[in-house]
């Protein structure tokens, strides 16, 4: 993640989950819901740039163990006080390529709408990282967008890497400018190299789900 996309997340903080309320989104939120209590439930999960916890505690009502990690104080600090009642769940400050975890700690992971934000030039150092944090055969899912029709947020560049920018406006006027990747499902299979490979593509999502290999 860019030093410039760490300060638009811290910035955008407070305003994070307005993007969830999305009217187009509604249906497929309620299917990602349903996919990560099937996936989770009883596991002990690595929440990986968990951001404000938005996706963290629809994970506690099903997990033995939630541990949300993210580089930003700004949004753990609102994951957190979401979270104060349930005890199985916790956070650390962390960057996602290296969630400074005991290796193989847990038997199932999730990297909600993250993907999307990693440098192609890093993606091997970040499954790589993310797969070290859990056990043989454990449980894997990630979404991220995919692009659509309805989908109007224009490209503002693309680098000598591949990756695809956009322009981001706060409410209170600051401009950014992300990285916001799109994956094909080919690239998908490539990139996780796991065990029970499986790809939905939703109206304005992509899902995966996966094992870890064995050992």
């Amino acid at each position: 993640m860019t030093q410039e996309m760490v300060r638009y997340y811290a910035h955008r903080a407070g305003e994070y989950e307005r993007v969830y309320t999305t009217p187009p989104w509604q249906a497929d939120l309620a299917r990602l819901r349903v996919a990560l209590a099937a996936a989770f439930a009883e596991r002990r999960v690595l929440d990986v740039a968990c951001g404000t916890g938005y996706w963290t505690l629809p994970l506690a009502e099903v997990a033995r163990h939630v541990h949300g990690v993210d580089i930003n104080a700004e949004t753990l600090a609102i994951a957190a006080a979401r979270a104060a009642a349930a005890r199985h769940v916790t956070f650390a400050r962390a960057d996602a390529y290296a969630p400074a975890v005991r290796p193989q700690a847990f038997d199932g992971g999730l990297a909600a709408l993250w993907l999307s934000h990693v440098d192609r030039a890093r993606l091997g150092d970040f499954v790589a990282g993310f797969h070290a944090c859990l056990g043989p055969g454990a449980v894997v899912v990630m979404f991220d967008e995919r692009p659509h029709a309805g989908r109007t947020v224009p490209t503002s560049r693309v680098d000598a890497d591949g990756n695809r920018y956009e322009p981001r406006r706060l409410a209170g006027g600051e401009r950014y400018e992300i990285v916001k990747n799109f994956y094909a499902e080919d690239e998908l299979a490539a990139l996780v190299a796991g065990e029970r490979f499986a790809y939905r593509a939703l109206e304005n999502f992509w899902l995966v789900e996966y094992r870890t290999r064995a050992a």
